[in-house]
């Protein structure tokens, strides 16, 4: 519903209210003469005086010194005329109207030395007109121009204060995008000092162990261990670096890297069956961390939720892009108590991760009471992904 409360103001401080005063004072001059002739003592001459002279107001906001030159034209021509009388009845009171509006523009829309000229000129030409002295003239035209000066140096100020708004908003966006930068820092060096710190003295420490050991299945689980570490170690690194706006450092984990992924899991004890389908090199480097960031979270989640459980993997590549589908049998054991470890973050991630390269992820319970992640990633990065719904397991 449109605000008529608002619509007197707009009306008139805009061209269409000056359009409408000037066409009310010509009504009513014409008015005024059509009743005075009906009388017997119409004077029509007048119009040549009151039309123009009101037509000024229309035109006053874009030609401010022209519409005041026709006004002062009008004005002498008042004694030639012959309407100095009547104008100084009923019939010009309305019009002192045109004075005080012409002078305030000229207080607002022009320098001060024209301004106060024009307006000296209107207040001689309305006493030429007026036939003799009358300080009305001198109250309607400088008190006016004033009022419009004084309405000119509040609008600058309020420009200039806008103009300070806009240089501290920018001010204020480039501190928080330094302060985010900051932190960004602040959390890569806490990072590296706690948790890579814990992966070196893991790597360490099996590394000891393996050679303390004769068994060789605790030391083929301690590779293990060391593996996971190291590998470990070199993601934190880049996290590290991605945090802190520097250079990736060597190639980030991608389908070549499944593989070997696949091993490690295969490792802890979880049959993990992988297929290749088609050319699964078509996607970019964002993307294909992406396919191998839902296959680690999938196996992370499967080794978590249900142990003993077989997991296959197919990974198919098309002329669209690539599509990921991770499938895990119902558990064959109860979940032990990593079950119950992250923060239930794991999928959400994904489902971001997916969102930023364009494609859709799925996931749900399947009809045989196990798992299934299925993810669609496009060959060429896309910036307004869809919405997928995903459901977290943790």
């Amino acid at each position: 519903m449109p605000d008529l409360g608002g619509l007197p103001k707009r009306l008139f401080t805009s061209w269409r209210g000056d359009v409408l005063v000037a066409g009310l004072l010509a009504a009513w001059a014409v008015g005024y003469l059509g009743l005075a002739a009906a009388r017997g003592n119409g004077q029509w001459t007048a119009l040549l005086f009151a039309l123009p002279f009101a037509a000024t107001v229309a035109v006053r906001r874009r030609w401010p010194v022209a519409a005041t030159g026709v006004a002062c034209a009008v004005l002498l021509g008042a004694q030639p005329l012959g309407v100095t009388a009547i104008l100084n009845g009923a019939l010009g009171t309305p019009l002192l109207s045109v004075l005080f509006l012409l002078s305030y523009t000229l207080g607002t829309e022009t320098g001060a030395a024209a301004g106060l000229a024009g307006t000296a000129l209107l207040a001689v030409c309305a006493q030429i007109a007026g036939g003799g002295f009358s300080p009305v003239a001198e109250m309607i035209t400088f008190g006016p121009w004033l009022a419009g000066r004084v309405v000119l140096s509040r609008r600058r100020l309020a420009e200039q204060l806008r103009a300070r708004n806009d240089e501290l908003r920018a001010e204020q966006e480039a501190f928080a995008e330094e302060s985010v930068r900051y932190e960004r820092a602040r959390i890569a060096r806490d990072l590296h000092d706690v948790v890579a710190h814990c992966l070196s003295v893991m790597v360490v420490q099996a590394s000891a162990g393996q050679r303390m050991t004769d068994s060789g299945e605790v030391a083929e689980v301690l590779e293990s261990v060391v593996a996971t570490a190291a590998q470990a170690q070199t993601e934190i690194g880049r996290l590290v670096e991605l945090l802190a706006d520097g250079p990736t450092a060597g190639a980030s984990p991608g389908l070549a890297m499944v593989g070997e992924l696949v091993h490690r899991a295969s490792g802890t004890g979880l049959i993990v069956n992988c297929r290749f389908l088609g050319d699964c090199d078509r996607l970019d480097a964002a993307a294909s961390q992406t396919a191998y960031r839902v296959v680690q979270e999938a196996l992370t989640n499967a080794f978590k939720h249900a142990p003993g459980a077989p997991v296959d993997i197919t990974i198919h590549g098309e002329d669209s892009g690539v599509t990921v589908d991770i499938v895990n049998a119902a558990p064959r054991e109860s979940p032990a108590a990593l079950a119950r470890s992250g923060g239930g973050y794991g999928l959400a991630g994904m489902l971001e991760r997916v969102h930023a390269c364009g494609g859709s992820l799925t996931s749900g319970p399947t009809a045989t009471g196990g798992w299934q992640v299925s993810s669609a990633l496009p060959a060429h990065l896309s910036r307004e992904p869809g919405e997928p719904v995903a459901h977290d397991r943790g």
